[in-house]
């Protein structure tokens, strides 16, 4: 039987419980109650129903009192000063807001009207509503509800009249109007300057949430209510810190009953920015604590409608969401009052200098960040610099591992040199000289101090002469890692069985530079007997097992023996995330090489589902290093962009080039690899002109011995071909081809050049053409692939400009039946197809079918590229002669 103890138990419960839940965000409340009252569902009711009420507008609470108290409101209809009451229009704790007009002057606009609550008259609410008044009565600012006139009613019940504002919650008009992150900054900045007013007039609001700042149907905004404000001016407050506040909004100091100061309104702001920007409160970790992350929820049905209301997607939102804006949103809500801003006009000036593109006070204020900013701020008069990858036309990166691994082996040599401090170097001889030694230096001096010593702990050297090396290999410097990996070998084997792992890693890595480096085919058994005996290892053998397939897969590729290459990297990935985890940044990286690889042997569609795995693991992370997190916003991109997603990839890797070489300017491999992709994709989206400049710009300081220079000159031949250009892409196309064919072996590298070479040969009119593809046609054999594909198209554009009209149209016709019945996404290989055929039939005198086909074409290519390149113009000038009244179709030829 329920008495009335267990309903009054059953009533602080289900309080206690709405109170805890208003500290959630709105869309976590419900599971989360759920869980609380699992089995009691008259609690679960009981507390739901309290939680409704937040967010409720005031006029339903006032409607609520009106029906639990019929009697009629004596004021309704009365004149108060110079005004009649016409309505009411809220009500607070103290008072009661109405809306009046003025029965005397000329502008008779309405008025909010605000009288003490009949029975709320006590001392104490009495010098609150006063204080508010006079509060008011100093504060004259546009963005301000100003005060109009005051006094007592007739049975001595003070008043005041004030600015009626006709206008939504700040959250409530943007949604509606569905406004952009940035916009919905713009309006914000009004509301700070109405607090940075208040704040120079000695005022601190300490009320500051939605229904507080409204917008007018014109976009102004205003503040209101400063019904619980205090005076910085020394007297006493009139206001109870804890009671005088809206718990949901409140600044932890008013939770803790600590002194409220400005900053108070700075973490009001702040978490006020958060739900006007993310469209959810910032979650609470404690009595007014909150976590301050600028997150806008998990990617459910709430997540898209919060996007919505922004007018863009889920994942754009998100991505809008992170950098600058999220540092000012946590320093504003940081609970640490001495770390927030200082002040609100520190707020609103990080926020327009967010808005400018400027730097932010938020984040470290070095040299390379404002170059960031100045890079962001003026993309279109930044180049793209560099780029270096071993992929060939498409993007695999051999200098990309190098970069990885150079962040891992500093990682790990930077441990190795504490030990080696303590064990070998004793007293630290450059601090006891007082002078300065590069890393590098030390690094020297540790390996020929560890070398003259090995029998002392021979295992010990060879953990650390194997670490040295591996940096020495990322540095670029051949003679000091492979000199320093033969020290290891030798430590290791006077070690024994107690250096296997560092002894076969160090014969692993020496292999890879005589084989990948030298050609010498002799290296690739020690690989494998390497990767054997680490393979015996355990689970200290995994990140050098993993690396040392790598070494196999750069050897397959080569070779060109592309089909090894998915099982030795998917075993790489495997080992990596045994011996790290599956949310680390060596699995992340090991998914974005990956990913890489099986873009280089074309297979983009496979790639991109690691990418965007490292791409998600890296974003989860949230203490990335920069290198890691750049290094996997360049796969995912790259992803895209080979996916047929190049304008969703562009921004991202402007973007992604800029931070990388003001936060990591030491860094070149990385920044070339993702030069490299911004050109790459700058390519396949028809931007020839900004992938040629970036090209270019690369070879003026590569390095001329780069096994990745042969990739650069391929691609930028393709940009100028696409430009026009055909004689500058003959010169790029030749300086690829000498680079990669040089043993005699038609290997797909190159393969793929020379065909490119074919193509620029053919567009200039040059006899070449013929026996280059002649003897193309030998090496690529009985194979069918992409290499066959482009001959076969190759071979019957010659065959047109010949004018053996029939044997080009038989030789093209597979491949024009594939490209018709494409229902995918629209792909190059295909437009070039159809734009082929067009021109044959063109040729042959059949005007409608060469229409359809170069149509097809224009929408192929239209779909894939921006603006109007070359190749495309060319296309739709030669619809619009078979469109013409006198047109002769025989007249037009040429794709």
């Amino acid at each position: 039987m329920n008495t009335d103890a267990d309903r009054t138990e059953r009533l602080r419960r289900a309080l206690a419980l709405a109170r805890a839940g208003l500290e959630r965000a709105p869309d976590e409340r419900a599971a989360w109650l759920a869980r609380e009252t699992a089995g009691d569902a008259a609690l679960h009711d009981e507390a739901w129903a309290l939680l409704q009420f937040d967010g409720v507008p005031p006029q339903a609470f006032e409607r609520i009192g009106e029906a639990a108290d019929p009697a009629p409101d004596p004021l309704l209809g009365a004149t108060v000063g110079s005004y009649r009451i016409e309505r009411r229009i809220g009500s607070g704790g103290m008072g009661t807001v109405y809306r009046a007009t003025p029965v005397t002057g000329v502008t008779r606009q309405p008025v909010a009207l605000k009288v003490v609550k009949r029975g709320m008259d006590s001392e104490d609410v009495l010098a609150r509503f006063m204080r508010e008044r006079q509060i008011l009565a100093g504060l004259a600012h546009p963005n301000i509800a100003r005060l109009l006139d005051g006094g007592l009613t007739a049975d001595g019940r003070p008043w005041f009249a004030m600015e009626l504002v006709d206008g939504e919650p700040l959250t409530t008009w943007c949604d509606a109007r569905r406004l952009g992150v940035a916009r919905r900054v713009e309006l914000f900045l009004g509301a700070c300057e109405a607090v940075a007013y208040a704040h120079r007039n000695l005022v601190v609001h300490r009320d500051l949430k939605p229904a507080n700042v409204l917008v007018t149907d014109a976009g102004e905004v205003k503040l209101l209510d400063f019904g619980i404000a205090k005076l910085l001016d020394g007297a006493a407050d009139a206001t109870r810190t804890r009671a005088a506040m809206t718990p949901e909004y409140a600044a932890p100091e008013q939770f803790a009953r600590g002194p409220v100061t400005t900053q108070t309104d700075v973490w009001q702001l702040g978490l006020l920015l958060h739900e006007l920007l993310a469209g959810r409160r910032a979650s609470r970790n404690g009595e007014g604590g909150s976590t301050a992350r600028l997150d806008a929820g998990a990617d459910d049905g709430l997540l898209a409608e919060r996007a919505a209301a922004r007018g863009t997607t889920a994942a754009a939102l998100q991505r809008a969401l992170r950098g600058d804006i999220a540092r000012i949103v946590r320093r504003a809500m940081h609970h640490d009052v001495a770390r927030r801003y200082a002040s609100v006009a520190a707020l609103a000036d990080d926020l327009g200098r967010w808005l400018r593109n400027e730097p932010v006070s938020a984040t470290d204020d070095t040299l390379a960040y404002r170059a960031r900013m100045f890079l962001r701020r003026h993309r279109a008069g930044v180049g793209a610099a560099a780029a270096v990858v071993l992929a060939l036309g498409i993007g695999l990166g051999l200098a990309l591992r190098e970069a990885r691994e150079l962040r891992r082996a500093e990682r790990s040599t930077e441990n190795a040199l504490g030990v080696l401090e303590d064990v070998f170097l004793g007293a630290d001889p450059w601090r006891a000289k007082g002078g300065d030694t590069r890393a590098v230096d030390l690094l020297a001096s540790a390996r020929t101090r560890i070398a003259a010593d090995i029998t002392r702990d021979p295992a010990m050297a060879a953990r650390l002469l194997d670490e040295i090396g591996e940096v020495f290999v990322s540095l670029g410097d051949r003679a000091s890692a492979e000199g320093t990996l033969r020290e290891a070998v030798r430590a290791g084997e006077l070690a024994g069985a107690a250096a296997t792992v560092p002894t076969a890693s160090a014969r692993a890595r020496l292999a890879h530079y005589r084989l990948v480096g030298d050609g010498d085919r002799a290296a690739a058994g020690e690989l494998d007997a390497a990767i054997a005996q680490l393979r015996t290892a355990g689970r200290d053998g995994r990140v050098p097992l993993a690396k040392a397939l790598e070494y196999k897969v750069d050897d397959a590729f080569n070779r060109g023996d592309y089909a090894a290459i998915p099982a030795l990297s998917n075993e790489a990935v495997q080992l990596y995330r045994a011996a790290s985890g599956a949310m680390s940044v060596e699995y992340a990286g090991a998914l974005g090489n990956q990913a890489s690889l099986l873009r280089a042997i074309g297979r983009p569609a496979d790639a991109l589902a690691p990418a965007a795995e490292a791409w998600r693991i890296i974003g989860e992370l949230g203490g990335a290093p920069p290198g890691a997190r750049l290094y996997a916003e360049q796969q995912y991109a790259g992803a895209l962009a080979a996916n047929g997603r190049g304008a969703e990839a562009e921004p991202l890797l402007r973007d992604a080039l800029a931070r990388v070489r003001v936060d990591m300017p030491t860094d070149h491999d990385l920044a070339d690899a993702i030069a490299w992709e911004l050109a790459s994709t700058q390519a396949t989206i028809g931007r020839f002109d900004d992938a040629a400049d970036g090209l270019r710009a690369l070879l003026a300081h590569i390095d001329t011995k780069s096994a990745n220079l042969a990739a650069v000159h391929n691609m930028l031949g393709s940009s100028e071909l696409a430009r026009g250009d055909a004689r500058a892409a003959r010169q790029a196309y030749e300086n690829a081809v000498r680079l990669l064919c040089t043993d005699g072996q038609a290997t797909p590298p190159c393969v793929i050049v020379r065909l490119n070479l074919a193509e620029a040969l053919l567009a200039l009119g040059a006899a070449e053409a013929a026996p280059l593809l002649h003897a193309l046609d030998a090496d690529i054999g009985v194979a069918d692939g992409r290499a066959r594909h482009r001959w076969r198209l190759l071979e019957a554009r010659r065959l047109l400009a010949a004018g053996e009209v029939q044997a080009a149209r038989g030789l093209l016709a597979p491949l024009l039946a594939q490209a018709r019945a494409t229902t995918t996404e629209p792909t190059l290989d295909d437009a070039n197809v159809l734009a082929e055929a067009a021109a044959i039939e063109a040729q042959a005198g059949e005007r409608d079918a060469a229409l359809a086909d170069y149509r097809a074409a224009e929408r192929r290519l239209a779909a894939i590229w921006a603006g109007e390149p070359p190749q495309l113009a060319k296309i739709r000038a030669r619809i619009a002669a078979l469109e013409g009244p006198n047109a002769a179709a025989g007249a037009i030829s040429g794709p």
